[in-house]
């Protein structure tokens, strides 16, 4: 039993040296690649935020043209009936 919670304190021991050497080397290797993939994601989304804009923008002007084009032949129609009177 003893040995057995001896055995514990020493690789527990070994965990905790370990883990704050490392940790620093991790973090400043990890830095740069956290960073570029940062920016590349950050790329990613104002380019599909600029082309859903787009895509809204596109719907809403065949939307207007469809509304303006039947105004026109409302007001066509209109004028052809004023003049067959």
């Amino acid at each position: 039993m003893l040995q057995s919670n001896l055995h514990r304190v020493i690789v527990g021991s070994v965990i905790i040296v370990a883990a704050s050497t490392l940790l620093p080397v991790a973090k400043e290797t990890l830095k740069p690649l956290v960073g570029q993939v940062s920016r590349q994601m950050r790329f990613f989304i104002v380019s599909a935020k600029e082309g859903i804009e787009d895509m809204v923008a596109e719907a809403k002007v065949e939307r207007m043209k469809r509304h303006v084009n039947h105004q026109f032949v409302i007001e066509y129609n209109e004028m052809v009936e004023d003049l067959a009177e």
